[in-house]
């Protein structure tokens, strides 16, 4: 259930993905100290993260899914409204910045869950 973004400099990429979320231009997400990203809205906050992995020789930006430490599952509902809305910002915002976005079905790395 990872989102993988093939761009040729995800390092880039993710550092604009964090100034957005700083200066409040990524719709609704928010970073934790750890650098996680949770969507921001008071329904889905915290209810999830994505942490960030860069794949250097793949040249991919990785967002794994993280669950609350106090879940036992992740829904799919939950699963679906974070990678939409991520995807989402990622077209609306930083479409210059990669060549494709791929959510997956399953369980992928760097998924945490």
């Amino acid at each position: 259930m990872a989102i993988i973004i093939k761009t040729n400099n995800p390092d880039l990429l993710l550092d604009k993905i964090y100034e957005a979320i700083e200066n409040k231009k990524a719709e609704k997400w928010i970073s934790t100290e750890d650098g996680r990203l949770t969507y921001g809205t008071l329904l889905w906050k915290n209810e999830a993260f994505f942490k960030p992995q860069i794949w250097v020789d793949d040249k991919e930006l990785r967002f794994g899914l993280l669950k609350r430490k106090d879940r036992k599952h992740i829904s799919s509902k939950l699963y679906a409204y974070f990678h939409t809305k991520f995807i989402e910002m990622l077209l609306l915002k930083f479409d210059k910045y990669f060549t494709s976005v791929t959510a997956t079905a399953n369980r992928t790395e760097p998924d945490i869950f």
